[in-house]
């Protein structure tokens, strides 16, 4: 009887598991249909189904101008969500993005203040300075920079057309772990999702491609600002700009650089400390700065953020000004608006933009000094990469 009942708890028992196992298998083989559809068969599904420790149920964003990329409509966009357990209930978590863009592409960057590269809520909540870490850390190369870069969470990579088909030079496929912070493992995952959507979205446009090489290894890049005057990458030039210099008083103390390449995108943080700040704040007001009240200290950190575009990056960089209408900047033009100051040049025939945002009244603060960190800044970009023709913004 024991032996009876044992035969038949295992068959119960047995067919639960193979049900589970098709069922399993039958939500894996419509994901796999979701994904395609909506990513525009540009990326393998099972890499985006392992992601995250790995998804059975994956499939279109319920935002309907997120459910299906276009590529007749680029720039354009899929954003997938994924089904999972959740005390006891299943719910649809945001899980993977994917976005293309043929470039060169209008409106590609834009230069805008408003971009803090701090979170002041979070850290004030800690009992931080709020100027100990960036929100999210700077972008960094693909090996040269030539493959593309990418951040915690997205990985870019640029698919050059050995001609130009219709006017587009190349094809930028930007993979993200919707999420969260993704491991080592992941990046590189995601790495190859960005690599094989670039290149087939460059060869269904008639562009002959030669696939980007990546790096064997994409370590999470570091969020906490250091001493300025040790600024390394692409907060170097700082460090040689404080060199010397007896007055630094208003002047960023802090910095957070990304490490350089010969080509692709730069980009620092510089930033005063907030007890800095707080030790200068009387002579500040003796001299008619506007500092704000005490709690402005800790909601408003003062920084300086630096960025420098190339090739088609630069043809496609806008400015944001005080009016909200970004606008284009053209080759051969400099200038300011509002908090940005930007500039140009021509690196290897290709137009270069270099741009600078500041948080709000730290320009008051530091005056004429500003032009002149500005200046440091792109004198020494342009002639590291080889520039030629740079034109600086007028005197204020």
């Amino acid at each position: 009887m024991l032996l009876c009942i044992a035969a038949v708890g295992g068959i119960a028992f047995g067919g639960w598991a193979l049900y589970g196992s098709y069922q399993s298998w039958q939500q894996r083989g419509e994901s796999r249909t979701a994904i395609r559809e909506a990513c525009a068969d540009l990326v393998d599904p099972d890499a985006v189904m392992r992601l995250d420790g790995g998804r059975d149920q994956v499939g279109p964003s319920e935002v309907k101008s997120r459910r299906r990329l276009d590529l007749d409509q680029l720039p354009d966009e899929c954003v997938l969500v994924a089904a999972q357990e959740q005390d006891g209930k299943t719910v649809r978590l945001v899980h993977f993005g994917l976005k293309v863009h043929a470039l060169p592409q209008q409106g590609l960057h834009v230069l805008d203040p408003d971009d803090d590269p701090f979170n002041p809520g979070i850290h004030r909540r800690a009992g931080e300075d709020v100027t100990d870490q960036v929100s999210d850390p700077l972008p960094a190369p693909l090996g040269d920079g030539s493959a593309g870069s990418y951040s915690a969470r997205t990985v870019s990579v640029t698919a050059g057309c050995a001609r130009s088909a219709a006017g587009t030079t190349a094809f930028r496929a930007s993979a993200t772990a919707r999420y969260g912070d993704p491991t080592d493992k992941e990046r590189k995952a995601l790495a190859s999702l960005a690599r094989t959507a670039a290149v087939k979205a460059a060869e269904r446009a008639g562009c002959t491609v030669t696939p980007p090489e990546l790096p064997t290894a994409l370590a999470a890049q570091g969020r906490t600002l250091g001493p300025a005057e040790q600024g390394t990458g692409s907060c170097a030039w700082y460090a040689s700009f404080l060199r010397g210099r007896q007055d630094r008083e208003r002047l960023p103390d802090k910095a957070l650089g990304a490490p350089l390449s010969e080509h692709g995108s730069e980009s620092c943080v510089l930033a005063l400390d907030t007890e800095t700040r707080t030790g200068i704040h009387a002579r500040l007001v003796a001299d008619g700065v506007k500092t704000g009240g005490p709690t402005d200290r800790w909601t408003n950190p003062w920084w300086l953020r630096t960025f420098a575009y190339f090739g088609d990056d630069a043809a496609g960089t806008e400015v944001q000004p005080f009016t909200k209408k970004a606008t284009p900047i053209a080759a051969g033009q400099a200038g300011r608006d509002y908090l940005v100051l930007y500039a140009s040049a021509t690196c290897q025939g290709r137009p270069a933009v270099l741009g600078m945002t500041t948080a709000y009244r730290y320009d008051e603060v530091l005056g004429p000094r500003l032009d002149e960190v500005f200046k440091a800044y792109a004198t020494e970009t342009s002639t590291r990469r080889g520039c030629t023709g740079l034109v600086l913004p007028g005197p204020e």
